[in-house]
């Protein structure tokens, strides 16, 4: 077994529970953690605010909205709770809060996707030009993406059943998240034809004018014009021609913006070692994420019954061996037990019943 994946087994937090009775600190599920509340409904809620730091920066933009949309659905993301006289224990499920932070595109931030980049398409073309909802110049930007090496969805192709609940850019990034796109490009398309003097064929002319979005945050990343121009025997061959032709070029503008945004991004892994508690790896996750280069680091994985932890962690131009001599500078009384270069993996023990 690996080094680190050894180290990583050591202690990190007191067992748990009990069929019996139970205790604060890790479960199987995720952790279970003392709560002082008026009642036990928001005992359950006020113990799924309090982990949110775990996967979310306290005070970003997302963390406020999160917080109440996860307070209202504390039953989710809870499990089993003891509770009496306005004190009680309450079980958070880990893995529920992971998958639906997941599906709202908030873990992972912009520019990092955990696989081909995927991208999702809502471009208007002018009518009497569709063909089955997907029209030339869509078509061309997806076939064009999918030679730059990523993956493009349709939105207007009701066979991708692309919902949105406005068409305002959250509303749409909310959408995309449910496809499990990275990036969004909206954009509009017009064409017009008119007979050409000279050759006497007809000449297209085309515009595609297209924003594009981080799903994350529905964060503006640009906006891109591109013109065409094209000869045919037929206006309606012109037009579509012309489309195709915007289509191609926006498709290498989209591409490289995404390529530029991803330069010099990678991702890291901290093996957790010691501590005492869910204060201790707070602390450690808000001392990470303070280091420079570090682009966002949550709780990706724990395992109750092994007592092992490890956060994932998005660098930009950082590698895992600047992100360990940094992060000792932001928190001193850390022990660093390993790094490895190459996977990009380091392991680090946490001071027993301190935090930083």
């Amino acid at each position: 077994m690996n080094r680190l994946a050894l180290l990583a087994a050591v202690s990190l937090l007191s067992a748990c529970s009990s069929f019996g009775r139970l205790k604060p600190g890790l479960t199987k599920d995720g952790a279970a953690v003392a709560v002082v509340a008026p009642t036990a409904a928001e005992a359950r809620r006020l113990a799924v605010a309090d982990a949110l730091p775990l996967f979310l920066a306290p005070g970003s933009s997302a963390s406020a909205r999160i917080a109440e949309s996860f307070g209202g659905r504390a039953d989710e993301f809870t499990g089993r709770a003891r509770f009496k006289k306005g004190q009680g224990v309450v079980e958070l499920r880990f893995g529920r809060m992971l998958a639906a932070l997941d599906k709202e595109g908030l873990l992972r931030p912009a520019g990092f996707p955990s696989r081909v980049p995927r991208v999702l398409l809502l471009v208007s073309e002018p009518q009497g030009i569709l063909d089955l909802g997907v029209g030339p110049a869509a078509d061309a930007l997806r076939r064009g993406l999918s030679a730059y090496g990523m993956t493009a969805i349709d939105g207007r192709d009701h066979l991708n059943n692309f919902l949105s609940k406005g068409q305002d850019p959250a509303a749409l990034a909310a959408g995309a998240a449910k496809l499990g796109a990275e990036w969004l490009v909206v954009a509009a398309a017009s064409a017009s034809a008119e007979l050409d003097p000279v050759t006497g064929t007809w000449r297209g002319r085309a515009t595609l004018i297209a924003d594009q979005y981080a799903v994350a945050g529905a964060a503006p990343v640009g906006q891109t014009q591109s013109d065409a121009s094209i000869l045919d025997t037929s206006s309606a061959a012109a037009r579509g021609r012309a489309l195709d032709q915007t289509g191609e070029d926006a498709a290498a503008k989209v591409a490289a913006e995404i390529g530029r945004r991803r330069a010099g991004r990678s991702e890291g892994a901290v093996f957790v070692i010691g501590g005492s508690g869910l204060d201790s790896l707070k602390g450690l996750l808000a001392a990470v994420r303070r280091v420079e280069g570090v682009e966002g680091a949550y709780l990706g994985v724990w395992r109750g019954d092994e007592r092992s932890v490890v956060l994932r962690v998005f660098l930009a131009g950082l590698g895992v061996d600047g992100l360990a001599a940094r992060l000792l500078r932001n928190y001193p009384s850390l022990t660093l037990m390993g790094v490895e270069t190459e996977s990009g993996r380091l392991a680090v023990e946490l001071p027993g019943g301190r935090d930083p």
